[in-house]
């Protein structure tokens, strides 16, 4: 096990689309940080009084680049499967199980890393602005959204991973959730604006997280885990069929 999470992380830190990924997100928060300062949560007239305020906003609006991020995902472990790198692995002794576990642990560390990136390099645009007045307050507020974030992150990204096991291809496994993760973002955007049940999807839970000063949301929790639960098991049971001889 410890091999191949060492081969996953070598190829995930050698991997130039990943890497472009982490750029132009860096530079994507870095550069459309000030809009937090007047609209935390949204188009709302809620002021920025803080860098906590600036993370917890960008953590919140930050569920539409899960969009990107899980393309990125699909498109990278996409490859592995048609290269028919996995199957090195079999033929390697190692089980299958080894390989699934070290592939959900590796890209889901990989991609919350990701998602992170956003509301820190926003936060490094604004610390001249805000400094940390409360350091005990702002970690209690960056701890908080990122646990939730990885959390409820971890579900959107293991759509992808169970795309993967069941296309096998990368070009279509990228296609086919870059329109599901889509969709899911705009039933949220309607279902919001329309009051539709929302409280399902893990992103909405991001932002009631986040929203909210409350450490402990079990909700959030609950629907995180089941979701989870659920995707790794479908992934898991498809990957024991795939045919890597």
């Amino acid at each position: 096990m410890d091999k191949l999470l060492k081969l996953e992380k070598y190829q995930l830190l050698h991997n130039s689309i990943y890497w472009c990924g982490m750029i132009g997100i860096f530079i994507l928060g870095f550069f459309t940080a000030d809009t937090y300062v007047t609209e935390v949560m949204g188009p709302t007239e809620e002021i920025a009084s803080s860098l906590a305020d600036i993370f917890n906003g960008m953590v919140y609006d930050s569920t539409f680049l899960l969009i990107i991020m899980s393309a990125i995902l699909a498109l990278i472990l996409g490859q592995e499967f048609s290269k028919r790198t996995i199957n090195l692995e079999v033929s390697a002794g190692h089980s299958r199980k080894q390989i699934f576990t070290s592939k959900i642990i590796s890209y889901l560390i990989a991609f919350n890393l990701m998602a992170l990136v956003y509301p820190v390099s926003g936060c490094i645009r604004e610390f001249g602005r805000f400094g940390v007045a409360d350091v005990g307050m702002f970690f209690y507020n960056i701890i908080k959204a990122i646990i939730y974030s990885c959390l409820l992150n971890s579900a959107i990204f293991l759509i992808a991973i169970l795309i993967c096991c069941y296309l096998q291809d990368a070009v279509k496994a990228t296609s086919v959730t870059t329109i599901i993760i889509f969709g899911l973002s705009l039933y949220l955007g309607y279902g919001m604006m329309l009051r539709l049940p929302v409280g399902f999807l893990p992103t909405y839970q991001i932002r009631i997280v986040v929203s909210m000063k409350t450490f402990f949301q079990p909700i959030a929790i609950l629907v995180g885990c089941i979701w989870s639960g659920i995707l790794v098991l479908l992934s898991w049971i498809k990957f024991c069929k795939c045919d890597f001889k």
